[in-house]
C-alpha cells in the first residue's frame, strides 16, 4: 500500500482501508467503482448532520488535506464490500433510515 500523505493525523493503513469500505458502503458503491473527490467532500461537510451518525467517522473526514489523493487512496486499497458483509454475515453499516446510500 502506498503511504498515506493526504491526511494531517497518523493513519494506520488498515484503519484507513476499512474507512474507505465504510465511506463505500455509505454512498451505495457495491462494485469496483472509485470514490469522488467530489464525494468525500460531500461526506465531510454533510455526513454526521445528515445521518445522526458519527463513530469517528467525521475525525477521519476532516483529517483530509487532499481529496484527489485520498479519493484514490481509498478507492485502491478499500476492502471488498462483499467480503465483509460475507465475513461478518452482518450488515453493519445500513443507513439509519433504511436504504443503503448517503
Amino acid at each position: 500500500m502506498k503511504e498515506i500523505t493526504w491526511s494531517n493525523i497518523n493513519l494506520n493503513k488498515g484503519e484507513a482501508a476499512a474507512r474507505g469500505t465504510q465511506i463505500k458502503r455509505i454512498l451505495g458503491i457495491k462494485d469496483n467503482s472509485p470514490i469522488l473527490a467530489g464525494q468525500l467532500k460531500y461526506m465531510k461537510d454533510n455526513f454526521a448532520e445528515r445521518t445522526g451518525q458519527d463513530n469517528d467517522l467525521q475525525a477521519f473526514l476532516d483529517s483530509i488535506t487532499d481529496f484527489e489523493d485520498a479519493a484514490e487512496w481509498l478507492s485502491r486499497n478499500a476492502y471488498s464490500i462483499g467480503a465483509a458483509l460475507n465475513l461478518l454475515n452482518y450488515d453493519f453499516l445500513k443507513h439509519p433510515f433504511g436504504g443503503f446510500g448517503f
